[in-house]
């Protein structure tokens, strides 16, 4: 038979850690049970950071983004706001993080914005899709994804009740017998003559008033209105997330307005195509003197400044005394030697990037812009200027379905787009 294993040590503590039984229990008084438990209750309480109100800690829902808290009420106002104002990436009230979708559907008690939000969600991922394409038609928002269609660009609704045909490039009404330049032009001859035209712009006669714009985005095709005021030319949309120059109207990256593209960070117009073509020769013709200048000026400056600058930022790190010598002079030292390497690869390496954007970049960029062959410059589509309106009303009162402008309120001209 196996002996039970004996632990001598944990009985000789359980021994002397034993409570006599008529022991009595020491209770609290009422009044500091009541003061202690005042004080959790205070302890247990946050302050919201948007409201500035005292909350149980029950009441600030933690997210799973970030450690910041704030309480509900305040999250449920700011989700509302957000949603209704057709963002999706939503960011915490206190940082730059994103949301989580299930924090949102767990903080956010109504159904019908929920549903708003993920319609949102849904939208800009398939905006994010080149190939996708949206129905047409009026109170249809059936989205088609098709791939493999531009040389078949026939393509039909799947939306039930709705079926409509599209065009794949145009993304307008099937046009059979027409191209789309043609059937875009049908389209502005029988929007000129509709009085119930469904996109206005309107143009203020007011001497000095700044102008609301509208185009639309690239990407997805949701309308952006922005002041022309001469702001930033930078703009995000908020359902597809796509970055575009107001000026172009194309998608850019963080170097469009560094590149020869005429269009500036500020300013109501870019640069003429005279302009464009005169600064980019410029450019190729004084390229060799300006870096060559750039190149002499950063090599003494590399050489020199390196050792100056840590000379100074040691010395104000070292120990005081004879140390503080010995360790500024071995740092200036180092320097010495380290700094001529460096200016050397700066220039080895910025020199022939330079020289390779200008004799590169340039070059193709006059090819587009007209150079190397003959172009006329093209309005601007979506747009009507004020000259042409001007030059086309005489042939507008010759047509029999013309319909009459009419003078809006403040003093607004309203027409249709075409």
């Amino acid at each position: 038979m196996k002996r039970p294993k004996q632990h001598p040590h944990l009985s000789f503590l359980s021994f002397f850690s034993r409570k006599s039984k008529s022991t009595p229990k020491l209770e609290r008084p009422t009044g500091l049970s009541s003061a202690s438990s005042s004080h959790e209750q205070l302890l247990d309480q946050l302050e919201c950071p948007l409201c500035l109100l005292c909350q149980p800690r029950c009441h600030f829902p933690e997210l799973s983004s970030c450690p910041h808290r704030s309480c509900s009420d305040c999250l449920r106002l700011y989700l509302r706001i957000e949603i209704t104002e057709s963002r999706v990436c939503i960011a915490c009230p206190q940082c730059p993080e994103i949301l989580a979708p299930l924090d949102v559907q767990t903080i956010l008690e109504d159904e019908a914005l929920l549903e708003r939000y993920e319609e949102y969600q849904l939208r800009r991922f398939l905006a994010s899709d080149p190939d996708t394409r949206w129905c047409p038609a009026p109170d249809c928002s059936y989205a088609v994804i098709a791939y493999g269609c531009a040389e078949c660009p026939k393509l039909s609704c799947g939306r039930d009740g709705c079926r409509t045909e599209f065009c794949y490039h145009c993304r307008q009404l099937w046009h059979p017998d027409q191209t789309c330049d043609q059937a875009r032009r049908q389209r502005s001859r029988n929007t000129s003559g509709n009085k119930e035209a469904s996109t206005l712009l309107i143009f203020s006669e007011e001497a000095g008033s700044e102008l609301e714009e509208i185009k639309a985005c690239p990407r997805c095709g949701a309308y952006i209105m922005k002041t022309n005021d001469g702001s930033c030319n930078r703009m995000n949309c908020t359902v597809c997330a796509c970055q575009f120059c107001w000026l172009c109207m194309k998608e850019i990256t963080d170097v469009h307005y560094l590149s020869p593209s005429g269009c500036t960070f500020w300013g109501k117009k870019p640069w003429s195509r005279t302009r464009k073509i005169i600064w980019q020769v410029g450019m190729l013709l004084g390229a060799p003197v300006v870096i060559s200048l750039i190149a002499g000026i950063a090599i003494p400056v590399i050489i020199v400044g390196i050792p100056i600058y840590m000379g100074r930022k040691v010395g104000k790190n070292s120990i005081s005394g004879s140390k503080q010598y010995l360790t500024v002079a071995s740092g200036v030292i180092m320097s010495v030697f380290v700094s001529p390497v460096i200016a050397a690869v700066t220039v080895g390496v910025g020199v022939p990037l330079m020289m390779t954007y200008v004799y590169g970049v340039v070059p193709m960029s006059l090819c587009r812009n007209g150079w190397c062959g003959a172009q006329n410059e093209q309005a601007e589509p979506g747009k009507i200027q004020l000259e042409d309106l001007g030059k086309q009303w005489p042939l507008w009162l010759q047509q029999a379905s013309i319909s009459t402008l009419e003078l809006g309120d403040h003093g607004s001209l309203v027409g249709p787009i075409f």
